[in-house]
């Protein structure tokens, strides 16, 4: 499980990333970029589905 400071950076990362991805005009940066995204929100999503099954028990 994440701890709350590991939480605000990928969020803050996963911001930075989504803003700069449109501009983005070389192909191979953007597909490893949209990875780098995906793979953030990812680790994010199973973060607050683990918080949220804790909070179950």
């Amino acid at each position: 499980m994440l701890d709350e400071y590991e939480v605000v950076l990928f969020t803050r990362e996963l911001s930075s990333l989504t803003k700069d991805y449109p501009t983005c005009t070389d192909p191979l940066t953007k597909e490893s970029v949209y990875q780098q995204m995906e793979l953030l929100r990812q680790i994010l999503r199973l973060h607050y589905h683990s918080e949220f099954k804790s909070s179950l028990q």
